[in-house]
């Protein structure tokens, strides 16, 4: 699709956009561009695969449209996309859809039990405890006729309910950056299975729109 898009990543965006890893955490401190990174490569990916289907979360709907969905408008518009306002989803031409959803706790994460999600994107992950996450994975697939790869794209901040299972899953399980295989065992299957993960840590001073002001005061 012949589209120009004004956006100049950031090397570790950059990194974050080019991982082939099945799960990414793109995650640290605050304002090292993780929430424009995860709504690009969504916006991105959307333009570049007819079809596709991406479930983009945070925990309330005051959040999602005050981040995700208010960063999604400003980066794409009409006619190449559309957003409704009633569903909550940006359509895209060529077919593709941003589905922006909320999930308080493990009863919301239910509602999608029926959901196909193409792509999980889940901003400020540390927000959700760790059954929430394990759920939304369960919805991620796709009919082999599409020829689409599933994957799920993650940022977040250190700390709230959901700090010490992200730190012991991304941070603390292997080398940062380095793209790790994760072996499960499949009792459907009968063998083992192997998945691969990898963290991409975020510095506020990996980004050059922030004033040394703004980074004085994150560090007291």
């Amino acid at each position: 699709m012949d589209i120009t898009l004004s956006y100049m990543p950031t090397k570790k965006q950059s990194m974050f956009h080019a991982s082939t890893a099945y799960e990414v955490l793109f995650g640290g401190a605050a304002g090292g561009g993780k929430s424009k990174a995860i709504v690009m490569e969504a916006i991105i990916d959307s333009l570049e695969n007819k079809g596709v289907h991406s479930y983009l979360f945070r925990k309330t709907y005051p959040e999602l449209k005050a981040t995700l969905i208010k960063e999604a408008l400003s980066s794409i518009k009409a006619p190449v996309a559309v957003y409704s306002s009633a569903s909550h989803d940006l359509i895209f031409s060529n077919g593709s859809v941003m589905h922006f959803r909320f999930c308080r706790n493990i009863a919301d994460a239910y509602r999608y039990q029926g959901t196909e999600m193409h792509r999980l994107y889940i901003d400020e992950l540390t927000h959700f405890p760790l059954e929430v996450y394990e759920y939304l994975k369960t919805r991620v697939r796709a009919p082999k006729v599409l020829n689409i790869v599933p994957k799920i794209r993650l940022t977040s901040n250190p700390g709230g309910i959901g700090h010490g299972w992200v730190k012991a899953l991304f941070v603390d399980s292997g080398p940062p950056f380095e793209i790790r295989n994760i072996t499960v065992k499949s009792s459907v299957l009968k063998k083992n299975m192997v998945t691969t993960r990898q963290y991409i840590p975020a510095y506020a001073t990996d980004n050059p729109h922030l004033s040394e002001q703004y980074i004085l005061e994150l560090e007291q």
